[in-house]
């Protein structure tokens, strides 16, 4: 055979094997018993098998004749098995086979794009335990249930399953979960995922009101997790929040706990446990195999990993997290298990994992992570990473929270960082945080006093860890001191010899040592919930020219210092949950010529704009238009303040911000994580000169109260339909008649071109909320244009007595195509839920509809009167 034919067959070969090497790592996935749940994506890998076989076969035996096994395949360059060589070929078809398996497993890992610490995987021993607790939870004999065993066994992941499958299945009213450990405004934390006031009632003032009132019970799953002291759950139980003012509704519990302790820490709260073991070794081997088979290049798992796998003790975590680290060969060494058998602990595997992160700024990211807790807020994060230049080549905020969420994403994926039940928080598994800290003692010389002149990060929570009143560490760049007893005070010389200080923290301070005032190359400073009364802090802070972040979140301040527009570097303030802050002084933010960010969210809302008086006291909202950098805001302002604000305050290109009026809106988060929100009490008259009008353009989620004189919301509102709106909430109008009257639009434009170049109104919203509308008629009086509501999935309707209707059959055959829950409460002159305006026997709409909800309609005839609806649907 000659060398050009020669060179042909190991061509053909080696794409063979590629194709079988494939299909072997397919057939694995397949029959691995926990392998994906989504049978979609099974059924695309069954018949891509079925693809792979029938071409395997029938190539080979054109290529090696119809004698020779498929086994051959394997065989490199035997020639002499090539009796059909010319054969036509087309090598494409194998290409594209392979490139299909490739794109289809990875596919199915990046549906766990966090990594698969966050996601629960059931083998034999977690489904038993997993059923046992929904028994339980579902028992009405039981209370309260508690789930042990050891650190990073999968007890947070297997209660976080508890609370899908409990959604999912409609087995509670409301599931809300909570971590115990280090969070002191739990309580807080409950009332807000519930939706009700956090001024808690009493078991006895409850029992009361439910014997006068004859309230309802709302049924609550409440899992606390991470439990390690029995007390803080007697007193959490007795101050719980036991009505939902909202709904009229008494909440009743049931609890599940975790702990890592063992089950005598729970034995008197609960009246079942669960015991949470490490995984067996067959399991560990499936779980580890799951992972990493299917997220490395190399496709195919080295001999020595079974052996890797054994090393992690069948704990989860380890598994998980050594098993990420084989993504794209990078543990390809069988000294990787030479060093993992001389080292006996978890921190070993951890430490591979660590070794995977290339880049200084993710390993810096992931140890700062560390110092923060559980449940820690990214913004606070990246208040650090600014303050450490760790992203040198970015210049603005926005773009170093970009890259900080960059590196959170790929921390996720490889499984050092847990998620924390949102998009502005995160958690790190315990074992993880030990693991971090004992890395940054080594690398950054945490806290390690014995040798000061290599420390490079310090973190301590009192005063009485220092060593000696002045610290002598020359490259000292992080100190973070969280106070336990904030009485203590600060040795006045402590930062005198840490001149290159970058970032610095004291919360729970009640006092400023002088010595922060040679700081000059400081960048952050952090003095979150301390006691600022000292009259020498403006003078202080005055020093620190370079100073690009200020935060003192939830202080004790009466009043700003006016030394504070020194600070002409300065890009983030943050004067959150100021409680107490009753006067900024005029022309003070308006000197902060670089800032970005300004956080102000329940803190000072007495403006000056309007009051003469007081306009040399104190600081006036129209000096945030001389801030041309601003990108981003959080502020309330009285009712007063808004109808004598300039038209233009407020830049159409703000990034982000949350902008209240008045005082009756009360949580600041969005339940949808949106960042462009707006909650206002609105009037005919100030609507259409209102200062945030133009932001109503790009406002993601908008309240909406009052709206005196406003009869339908988008004709006065809006005329361009709220294009870029996803969630939509009215209360309290007086007036409003209509959402949408394309009635009286059509009466007033004659001109049939001019309607139709009309733009879609609400194209993207997805949740409609109207509370207390009293002359509400219908949502939409007319036909609305298509891609109306075109999104929506929820409507919920309360009190809105003059609706006989919610809408007609021909909007939500044309406009509600999505619609999935509609929830109808205390509406006297309900009759019907959708109006039949066709004349039709039956009409094929609402096919998404899954749950409907109607409470408190005295006057309700039928769901529509004329209409057989929901034929083979399935409600809640």
């Amino acid at each position: 055979m000659s060398q050009k034919k020669q060179a042909k067959v190991k061509i053909h070969y080696q794409q063979l094997a590629d194709l079988e090497e494939e299909k072997e790592r397919v057939e694995r996935y397949v029959n691995n018993p926990y392998g994906s749940s989504d049978s979609q994506k099974m059924k695309g890998l069954n018949d891509w098998l079925r693809k792979a076989k029938n071409f395997i076969n029938g190539s080979v035996k054109k290529l090696i004749g119809p004698d020779v096994g498929e086994r051959h395949v394997k065989h490199k360059y035997s020639f002499k098995l090539c009796p059909n060589f010319n054969t036509p070929w087309n090598c494409e078809d194998i290409g594209v086979l392979v490139q299909e398996a490739r794109r289809l497993l990875e596919d199915i890992s990046r549906g766990d794009q966090n990594g698969a610490v966050n996601r629960f995987e059931y083998f034999e021993w977690t489904k038993n335990v997993l059923d046992g607790i929904l028994e339980a939870v579902q028992c009405r004999s039981i209370n309260t249930i508690s789930v042990y065993g050891e650190s990073g066994t999968g007890k947070t992941m297997l209660v976080r399953e508890v609370k899908r499958i409990a959604e999912e299945q409609k087995l509670f009213d409301a599931v809300v979960m909570a971590s115990v450990k280090q969070n002191p405004r739990i309580q807080d934390e409950i009332a807000r995922d519930l939706g009700v006031s956090n001024e808690l009632t009493y078991q006895q003032e409850a029992s009361n009101r439910r014997k006068e009132r004859k309230l309802t019970e709302k049924r609550v799953l409440l899992i606390l997790d991470d439990v390690w002291e029995p007390e803080i759950c007697w007193k959490l139980r007795e101050k719980l929040p036991l009505e939902d003012e909202n709904e009229n509704r008494l909440l009743s519990y049931k609890i599940l706990l975790t702990t890592t302790r063992d089950s005598r820490v729970l034995s008197d709260l609960s009246e079942i446990q669960f015991e949470i073991k490490p995984l067996e070794e067959e399991e560990a081997w499936m779980l580890f195999e799951k992972i990493a088979t299917y997220r490395t290049e190399s496709r195919r798992l080295p001999f020595y990993a079974r052996e890797i796998c054994k090393k992690c003790y069948g704990v989860p975590i380890a598994i998980v997290t050594l098993a990420m680290a084989l993504k794209g060969g990078r543990l390809k060494r069988k000294t990787i298990l030479q060093e993992l058998q001389s080292q006996r602990s978890l921190h070993s595997s951890f430490y591979k994992s660590y070794d995977c992160l290339k880049s200084f700024e993710l390993q810096q990211t992931f140890l700062l992570c560390s110092l923060m807790g559980h449940n820690a807020a990214i913004q606070d994060l990246l208040k650090y990473t600014i303050g450490l230049d760790l992203f040198p080549g970015v210049k603005s905020v926005e773009e170093a929270r970009a890259a900080l969420l960059n590196l959170m994403t790929k921390l996720r994926y490889f499984s050092l960082l847990l998620d924390s039940g949102g998009n502005m928080h995160f958690s790190m598994h315990d074992l993880l945080m030990i693991f971090a800290k004992s890395i940054a003692f080594r690398e950054v010389g945490l806290n390690h006093w014995e040798e000061m002149k290599s420390i490079k990060w310090v973190h301590i929570s009192n005063t009485s860890e220092l060593p000696i009143d002045q610290l002598n560490c020359p490259h000292l760049t992080f100190f973070h001191l969280s106070k336990e007893d904030p009485s203590k005070p600060i040795p006045p010389n402590l930062f005198a010899g840490i001149g290159g200080l970058r970032v610095l923290g004291l919360t729970k301070t009640w006092s400023m040592p002088q010595s922060i005032s040679l700081l000059d190359d400081l960048h952050t400073l952090r003095l979150d919930q301390s006691v600022i009364r000292d009259a020498k802090m403006g003078a202080i802070i005055s020093k620190l020219k370079n100073l690009q972040v200020l935060s003192l979140v939830g202080c004790d301040l009466e009043e700003l210092p006016k030394e504070i527009r020194e600070l002409t570097k300065l890009k983030l303030l943050d004067l959150s949950d100021c409680t107490k802050l009753r006067v900024i002084p005029p022309n003070v933010l308006s000197r902060l010529s670089r800032l970005e960010e300004l956080y102000m969210r329940n803190s000072f809302d007495q403006w000056a704009d309007g009051v003469k008086e007081r306009e040399n006291e104190i600081a006036s909202l129209s000096e945030l238009k001389q801030l041309k950098n601003l990108n981003v805001i959080e502020v309330r302002t009285n009712i007063c303040n808004i109808q004598m604000m300039e038209e233009d305050l407020f830049s159409e290109n703000l990034a982000r911000y949350k902008i209240f009026e008045g005082n009756v809106w009360h949580f600041w988060d969005s339940s949808y994580g949106s960042s462009k929100i707006l909650k206002l009490k609105l009037d005919a008259k100030t609507s259409s000169e209102h200062p945030v009008k133009k932001l109503l353009k790009k406002t993601e989620e908008l309240h909406l109260q009052g709206l005196s004189g406003v009869n339908n919301v988008v004709n006065e509102l809006d005329e361009e339909g709220f294009q870029e709106l996803k969630y939509l909430f009215i209360q309290d109008a007086q007036n409003v008649q209509h959402i949408i009257n394309s009635m009286k639009h059509d009466a007033q434009n004659a001109d049939q071109d001019s309607i139709n170049s009309m733009k879609p109104a609400f194209p993207v919203l997805e949740v409609l909320v109207l509370h207390n509308l009293k002359q509400m008629e219908k949502i939409c009086h007319g036909l609305a244009k298509e891609s109306s509501f075109s999104k929506l999935r929820i409507i919920t309707v309360e009190s809105c007595n003059q609706l006989k209707n919610l809408f007609s059959s021909s909007i939500a055959k044309r406009n509600f195509l999505q619609l999935q829950e509609i929830r109808v409460t205390k509406c006297s002159n309900l009759e019907e839920i959708v109006d039949d305006d066709e004349q039709g026997d039956e009409k094929d709409i609402l096919k998404e509809l899954c749950s409907l909800r109607l409470e408190d309609l005295p006057k309700l005839i039928a769901f529509c009167k004329r209409m057989t609806l929901f034929q083979g649907q399935v409600f809640d």
